[in-house]
């Protein structure tokens, strides 16, 4: 059985799909499914199958074809994006929050939301970065051109802090006045 072959097999097993759902999610034939599927002397789909493969079955490219473990760079980059994206986000409204002096933590919600509820919100924004990004054509270099400015940013406000944190040690603690 060729690797693809295996992938496609455990696949199939964990979603308990049948041959013809999956061809039926691929919009490939259910007899070329079947093939794909051979333990032994496989047939080997083109590029297009894998990634109609890739799009129906919901896997990526990637591991369809190279059984990759983790994820590829790019789709890491994404991700990072998106999470910054989506925390500089929830950031910004708890300081919006703080300043107008709502609770943040009340009866175990977080502004006002279930923690469940929260989070969930918090995915749909960080799916919906990644497919603006990608809608947009953001390349790779693109993602890591943003991840150096980010880490360039970081590392100035840490610098910043630093230097603020001396100029405190090194300024005269003020007398206490005596009562």
């Amino acid at each position: 059985m060729t690797d693809l072959a295996y992938r496609l097999r455990d696949l199939q097993e964990h979603t308990n799909w049948s041959v013809a759902d999956m061809a039926e999610r691929t919009g490939i034939p259910k007899r070329s499914f079947e093939k794909y599927l051979l333990r032994d002397g496989a047939s080997l789909p083109g590029f297009e199958a894998l990634c109609q493969m890739s799009k129906g079955l919901g896997v990526s490219l990637d591991w369809l074809v190279f059984g990759a473990d983790g994820a590829s760079e790019p789709v890491v980059l994404l991700a990072e994006r998106a999470t910054y994206d989506v925390a500089r986000l929830y950031i910004e409204t708890l300081l919006r929050y703080h300043s107008q002096g709502r609770p943040l933590v009340e009866n175990g919600e977080v502004l006002g939301l279930e923690t469940v509820t929260a989070a969930f919100d918090l995915a749909d924004r960080a799916g919906d970065v990644v497919k603006k990004l990608i809608k947009e054509g953001t390349t790779k270099e693109d993602l890591l051109g943003w991840r150096a400015a980010i880490r360039d940013r970081l590392l100035e406000a840490a610098m910043a802090r630093s230097e603020r944190i001396l100029d405190r040690r090194d300024q005269p603690a003020e007398p206490q006045k005596k009562r």
